[in-house]
């Protein structure tokens, strides 16, 4: 490897390397506020949200809601609902897996 990518290599480790040290070091020895502890519980669920909303409602770089035009949208509801009523995630991706393969199919 040339050393460019030695360079780039070491940075990228220290770029996420030093997000993750310096809360530890900062909150070593302090007591976190619970109203903190509260508002940083939801940040995984907001991102995840974000993600996967994202996704579902975009389709060929447009913006579509359209389920006959989207083909996301459907299996994405068939997801949710199995997921709601069993609270299973294997069932629900297995589920979601197969409805996206047969809309992909079926248009």
């Amino acid at each position: 490897m040339t050393t460019d990518r030695w360079f780039i290599i070491f940075g990228a480790a220290i770029a996420t390397f030093i997000p993750r040290v310096i809360p530890m070091l900062f909150f070593k020895n302090k007591e976190i506020p619970p109203s903190l502890t509260k508002w940083l519980s939801f940040i995984p669920v907001t991102i995840f949200s974000a993600l996967v909303f994202s996704d579902l409602v975009f389709w060929e770089n447009n913006l579509n809601f359209h389920p006959l035009v989207n083909l996301k949208i459907v299996p994405s509801l068939i997801v949710f609902f199995i997921a709601y009523k069993t609270k299973n995630i294997f069932i629900s991706m297995i589920i979601g897996i197969v409805a996206i393969a047969l809309m992909l199919l079926a248009f």
